[in-house]
């Protein structure tokens, strides 16, 4: 199976698409790019999500999976990204790059937060469940704090941000139409 950088690169060069075109497109600098193709930089999953947006696939596409299974087993399943600092791993609850929709599982550790409130993503809506523990949910202008058993949906476009304020770690639950995992 590819690398993330190694599936990055193929997919722009596959598309025709300079380094350059695609690290304007995802606002990140070339050399940076550079350094995620060549598996010498670790991306956050905000940046991953951009240069998927650049290269018009699916979040998924980037982790080089291609079988398919209807069930995904507790045991199997496959950390997304977990980006030193960010202090949040997501997990993937389904398989596939033709989903519809893409549900992960997040385990944020105590403290961890996501996001920039200047900033939404792609067209399409999101989800966010929390299973266990309290977020900090600023969605806009609003300020949201979301306990064990609350959920939020939203306009993926809405700059957003969340923050575990719990003492330990927040589990969540996140679908996103279309999947940007």
């Amino acid at each position: 199976m590819n690398s993330i950088g190694e599936t990055i690169r193929s997919t722009r060069k596959k598309q025709k698409l300079t380094l350059k075109r695609v690290a304007e497109a995802a606002s990140v600098s070339l050399s940076f790019l550079s350094e995620i193709e060549r598996d010498k930089a670790n991306p956050s999953i905000s940046v991953l999500k951009r240069i998927a947006n650049a290269l018009n696939v699916n979040f998924t596409d980037l982790f080089g999976e291609e079988k398919r299974s209807i069930v995904v087993r507790k045991n199997e399943r496959k950390p997304l990204v977990h980006s030193e600092g960010s202090r949040i791993t997501w997990y993937a609850l389904s398989q596939g790059s033709s989903n519809k929709m893409g549900p992960i599982w997040g385990v944020l550790e105590e403290g961890a937060a996501y996001g920039d409130v200047s900033v939404g993503h792609s067209d399409g809506e999101e989800f966010l469940f929390v299973h266990s523990g309290r977020l900090e949910f600023v969605l806009g202008n609003e300020r949201y704090t979301l306990e064990e058993g609350d959920s939020i949906y939203y306009d993926a476009r809405t700059p957003h941000s969340y923050k575990n304020i719990w003492d330990g770690e927040t589990l969540l639950l996140a679908v996103s139409t279309p999947p940007t995992f």
